[in-house]
């Protein structure tokens, strides 16, 4: 009986064995399963992204996540031919970061389509768009050079009144009698009403530097934004040891590519209703009489052209343009994308700190 006890052991242990073998088996099973999922989802998002027909770019996007399936596929499989079966714990948990990465690649795609339809479908019912509007960025585009043109005619019109003033001031009348010569100056007060009119095109100048600014952010946004940007980010995303510098990457090219055009059309908008309100142009000097030998007179041309000049409601639209609708708005737009871009980045597992460059904002 003993005998059979012993005899009945060595069964037991080869079915624990026999047990342990279907288990890894079944465990390799599944492992070449979601590989198998996980490719084929890839590749039918990679398609989606490939066949999207929009203004932004997105043929490097199925690139960027099948270079790094492509990878962690050969990686694992040289786990199985080199016995590393600590190596592939590592390797799921970067499949789970590739499928979440083409999760935000998918849902960036998706924000991006709604939000070019949604602009050009309300400019079109507006009635405010021409036939070369695809979408938010030219909308922005088209909204920032309106602002530069008019910011330009303000100052043509500074420049215009300031060499108006300084050709009537420098008018005089110069008188010698018997030897003694003196000289009359009855225009030379408007050369007051310079020095104001040198401050505001200074500010002008500054506002009309931000307009050039923007555009050269919207600029940089549609050639580099879904074509290098976001796909460099997507690629870096999808391994732990880039995987902040990728998200970063990623909130940098949605933010400035998609954001900060809405957000320019958003905030200009809210400031009022319908069309907006333009810049008035200055009145220019009339003519002045050096001749004139009456101070009341003078004294008169000279106080009617600076209520003309300083008047409340003509100072106040301009003060809206230049101040307001260029000069602030620039700065609270990036001020708006900046904050978006630090908060989408750590959605997405990075962190940037945005606080220097909101500062030089």
């Amino acid at each position: 009986m003993k005998g059979v006890k012993r005899r009945g052991r060595p069964d037991k242990g080869m079915k624990g064995k026999d047990d342990m073998t279907a288990g890894k088996t079944k465990k390799t099973a599944s492992i070449f399963r979601f590989l198998l999922f996980a490719s084929i989802a890839l590749a039918l998002s990679g398609g989606a992204l490939h066949a999207a027909t929009a203004s932004p770019n997105y043929t490097y996007f199925w690139l960027a996540l099948l270079i790094p399936t492509a990878i962690v596929a050969i990686a694992y499989m040289a786990s199985y031919a080199f016995s590393m079966p600590q190596l592939r714990a590592i390797l799921q948990d970067e499949l789970l970061q590739i499928l979440a990465t083409g999760a935000v690649a998918l849902t960036l795609v998706g924000t991006q389509l709604v939000v070019d339809q949604y602009v050009v479908a309300t400019l079109q019912a507006s009635g405010a768009t021409g036939s070369d509007i695809t979408g938010v960025m030219d909308a922005a585009s088209l909204k920032i050079n309106s602002l530069a043109n008019n910011t330009t005619a303000v100052l043509q019109n500074m420049q215009d009144v300031s060499m108006a003033l300084g050709k009537e001031a420098s008018k005089g009348v110069f008188c010698n009698f018997m030897g003694v010569g003196f000289s009359l100056s009855n225009c030379s007060p408007f050369n007051a009403y310079r020095g104001s009119l040198t401050a505001s095109a200074f500010t002008t100048t500054v506002a009309l530097s931000d307009t050039y600014a923007q555009s050269y952010i919207l600029s940089l946004a549609r050639s580099y934004g879904f074509t290098l940007l976001i796909p460099l980010g997507l690629l870096l995303r999808c391994f732990r040891a880039s995987r902040g510098a990728g998200g970063a990457l990623i909130a940098i090219g949605f933010g400035f590519y998609t954001v900060y055009p809405a957000v320019i059309l958003a905030t200009d908008n809210l400031l009022h209703n319908g069309t907006p309100p333009g810049a008035p142009a200055l009145p220019l000097v009339g003519t002045c009489d050096p001749l004139e030998t009456q101070v009341s007179t003078s004294l008169s041309e000279f106080t009617d052209y600076g209520d003309s000049l300083t008047d409340y409601a003509a100072a106040k639209a301009l003060a809206y343009f230049v101040l307001v609708r260029v000069l602030f708005l620039s700065i609270l737009n990036l001020i708006i994308t900046l904050g978006f871009i630090r908060a989408f980045a750590h959605m997405i597992g990075s962190e940037i700190d945005v606080s220097a460059l909101a500062r030089i904002s």
